[in-house]
């Protein structure tokens, strides 16, 4: 497999061949490229089985996160009411949902958090990951209307969960990874303006601990310069390398909107696109695994599941629905991926 090689202090993306060729975007004169002519990730893609098809009647679901703690998987997302069609997600709270496997079927237990009872996202809680940090569980989420990130912390998986009284990070939907030694490294969103235009670009940060203080990895340049813009990031520590995927917002990477891309580092700072070719798009019926298929219209906040090997067993995210119906998470298994180095 060959990557996309990008020069030093540069995220960079190219475009690809999906489904009928796009109309592809120009690319910078600068840039060294090798193109792949398949992408590992996407090929390890299995078919969905009915029961990781997570839906919740009278609402909206988005941005999973799951972790397994003894024999059960809890799927913490965000919801609200479907009456406040797309729109509403500005006004979510957090649930989780528990299942005795990895892909489903899910079963709704309770609200994490909620901006009727936060101490300072008073308007929505939203985009939450979960993760274990020594003997505490750590829930970290966007909170509106501050545009931050927050922590909750609890003892049990169940809860009761403690939101802290300020936001954590001042980036907003980011990726946390603890290192080995206990020091925090996070990508994530910010939105500059440049030439009149708003941005999403993707910042490094790292900090002694996970409860900060933050700071910028190396300077604030964009880590995926030229214009791009990703978002909705998350990442995994495997084969020596940092490993994120994220969103293709507005198709400047693959000429195909909405789509998941990947990319790696070994130091944090310099990134290489896995491969020209999205990893999942709306472009892709989802086959399943009974048979048949089912169209979306689109794909968002993608998360993975990486096992104690670090290999991705499944891939988790938020999906438009090719009917009128409220969107909804479907759990994709993935056939043991382990990155290149």
């Amino acid at each position: 497999m060959i990557k996309v090689i990008i020069s030093s202090l540069m995220l960079a993306c190219v475009t690809a061949v999906f489904g009928q060729t796009p109309a592809l975007p120009p690319l910078p004169a600068d840039l060294k490229i090798s193109y792949p002519k398949s992408n590992p990730l996407k090929d390890a893609l299995k078919p969905v089985p009915a029961s990781a098809i997570f839906k919740i009647e009278g609402y909206y679901l988005w941005d999973p996160s799951v972790i397994k703690v003894g024999n059960t998987y809890h799927l913490f997302s965000s919801r609200w009411p479907a009456s406040a069609g797309m729109a509403g997600w500005q006004k979510s709270e957090i649930i989780r949902s528990t299942s005795a496997s990895l892909f489903g079927p899910y079963q709704f237990k309770e609200v994490v958090l909620s901006p009727t009872n936060h101490p300072w996202a008073k308007v929505g809680t939203h985009n939450p990951k979960v993760m274990k940090v020594g003997n505490k569980y750590l829930l970290y989420y966007l909170g509106i209307p501050q545009w931050k990130t927050g922590f909750a912390l609890a003892h049990s998986i169940e809860g009761p969960w403690t939101p802290l009284p300020k936001p954590v990070i001042s980036i907003n939907n980011p990726a946390l990874l603890i290192r080995p030694d206990g020091s925090a490294y996070a990508v994530g969103k910010f939105k500059p303006t440049v030439q009149g235009e708003v941005k999403y670009y993707m910042r490094a940060l790292e900090a002694a601990n996970y409860l900060g203080p933050y700071q910028v990895v190396k300077d604030d340049l964009n880590r995926l310069p030229h214009g791009f813009e990703l978002e909705d990031p998350t990442i995994w520590w495997a084969n020596h390398q940092y490993n994120v995927i994220c969103t293709d917002m507005k198709a400047r990477v693959t000429g195909v909107q909405k789509s998941v891309i990947y990319y790696t580092s070994k130091n944090g700072v310099d990134y290489e696109l896995y491969s020209q070719i999205p990893v999942w798009s709306q472009n892709d019926p989802v086959p399943l695994a009974g048979g048949g298929e089912f169209k979306i219209k689109g794909v968002e906040r993608p998360q993975v599941y990486v096992n104690e090997q670090g290999a991705v067993t499944a891939l988790l995210a938020s999906v438009y629905p090719s009917e009128n119906i409220p969107t909804y998470i479907v759990i994709r298994p993935v056939a043991d991926f382990m990155p290149e180095n």
